[in-house]
């Protein structure tokens, strides 16, 4: 694991070295290279982590970060969400509109406004450009002690994490990724302005603050990773509360906690032992105390079960729940899931059918709708719904391994080898994913639409390893 560590401090220097003039010092950035280098970094995060892609999980958090965006006017990016399994309490903006939720910080939320409060405060740390002017702040700064403190930043957690980053500060004396007590501000003042603005109530701002203070108080020997780069909960919580005693709102939105709770829900059963989910969630049971609460206790015993393939147990409680909220389409994807998984396809098509008449844009719906077609030998209709889902969700590696099936399976070699290698590139194991570009590009002809795209992948894995 110290190897994994060091090794990615060397990545962040390979990547972010690009950055620097031919000296010693960091100079501006613009916004073009911000952009640039933005999917270079996410390739370094795709080797070091696993995020959690599942195409409702990402469906979710990138639509609550769109609500953001349509309130905070132009920007000089296009953003993107992420969720990375991962047990810190840490969240972080990444130069270029990349932010990065960890599992650990939404499973200590309560509602989906906490939730839009981290996502708005990191859009406006992007928003202003606060990691590109701290750059810019820091004239002495060498590439690698940066290198050292994005990748403490990006690592989320443990006493290398903070030793790299602390030491990256003491390497270059006058550099300090930690956000300014003013960029602080200005990040949960836009984040404020933005919920106000999306007609949430800012006190679940609030709430977050206090749940980061209570932590701060709990771990003030090791502080978890967000309060390294964000500091002063306490004193930030002070005035949004006085931008709220200063502006009482009133009739904001209530919002339907339904999609929050479920997204938390899959989370947790995706972060987690499955064997480890069972007494939570019937402990959850036993002490709810109002029926959306039990319900989901069920709806997590329901994930429980199928993850120790449990399938009658699974349908059994996943039943209670869509009798609970009988107008909620993807309970029954979630029912043909699990359909699905026993073998079940024709009653799992009628689910998924279902659901695609009713929410046609659901994409957790549509892939395992095209799956369930791949199945029963429908690979036309199966490969147009699949085509249609790498137009929103590209980073998914389960949809290009099922592309790679069926090109196998109508022995296109070429087809084979170059989704299984873009389906290892996106679970970040650039070993197999090279292997599978290379053979597929000694079968391709360069005019061949593919052609280019490899030899993108390739180069970008050469990037993080040269």
């Amino acid at each position: 694991m110290k190897i994994k560590f060091i090794n990615l401090a060397v990545i962040f220097f390979l990547v972010w070295g690009n950055i620097f003039v031919n000296c010693n010092t960091v100079r501006a950035f613009s916004v073009k290279e911000e952009r640039e280098y933005g999917e270079k970094l996410l390739t370094v995060v795709r080797l070091q982590f696993r995020l959690l892609e599942e195409p409702d999980i990402s469906q979710y958090v990138n639509k609550l970060g769109r609500e953001i965006l349509t309130v905070t006017g132009s920007q000089f990016f296009d953003y993107h969400f992420y969720v990375i399994r991962d047990k810190a309490f840490n969240a972080f903006a990444a130069p270029s509109g990349l932010v990065f939720v960890h599992s650990g910080l939404i499973l200590q939320m309560d509602n989906e406004g906490e939730l839009f409060s981290v996502l708005a405060h990191e859009c406006g740390h992007v928003n202003s450009r606060h990691i590109a002017e701290r750059i810019n702040k820091s004239g002495k700064i060498t590439a690698t002690s940066l290198a050292m403190i994005l990748a403490g930043i990006a690592m989320g957690g443990g006493a290398l994490t903070q030793a790299m980053v602390t030491g990256g500060l003491a390497t270059g004396a006058t550099m300090n990724l930690r956000f300014s007590r003013q960029d602080e501000e200005e990040a949960d003042r836009l984040a404020y302005k933005w919920m106000v603005a999306d007609n949430r109530n800012p006190a679940d701002m609030v709430l977050m603050l206090k749940k980061m203070y209570q932590i701060e108080k709990i771990r003030r020997s090791s502080p978890p990773p967000y309060l390294l780069t964000h500091p002063g909960p306490k004193t930030r919580m002070g005035y949004v509360e006085d931008l709220i005693a200063q502006n009482p709102g009133s009739g904001y939105r209530v919002t339907d906690q339904f999609n929050f709770k479920r997204f938390k829900v899959r989370v947790n059963c995706l972060s987690r032992n499955p064997m480890k989910l069972f007494v939570p969630y019937k402990k959850q049971l036993h002490n709810s105390k109002n029926k959306p609460d039990t319900i989901m206790a069920y709806y997590g015993l329901s994930q429980a079960y199928l993850a120790n393939i449990d399938f009658n147990n699974a349908k059994e409680n996943l039943q209670k729940v869509i009798e609970f909220y009988p107008d909620r389409p993807i309970l029954r994807t979630d029912m043909g899931v699990i359909e699905f998984q026993q073998n079940k396809i024709d009653e799992a098509l009628a689910h998924f059918k279902y659901v695609r008449r009713k929410e046609p844009g659901n994409w957790y719906n549509t892939f395992y709708l095209a799956m369930a077609l791949q199945k029963k030998g429908d690979t036309k209709r199966a490969i147009e719904l699949y085509d249609q889902l790498t137009g929103v969700i590209p980073d998914y590696p389960n949809l290009y391994y099922q592309i790679a099936e069926i090109s196998a399976a109508d022995n296109d070699k070429e087809g084979g080898h170059f989704y299984l290698g873009k389906y290892y590139f996106c679970l970040g194991d650039f070993k197999n994913a090279t292997f599978h570009l290379n053979k597929a590009r000694e079968t391709m002809a360069a005019t061949s639409k593919l052609y280019q795209e490899t030899d993108v992948l390739l180069q970008k894995m050469r990037d993080v390893k040269e």
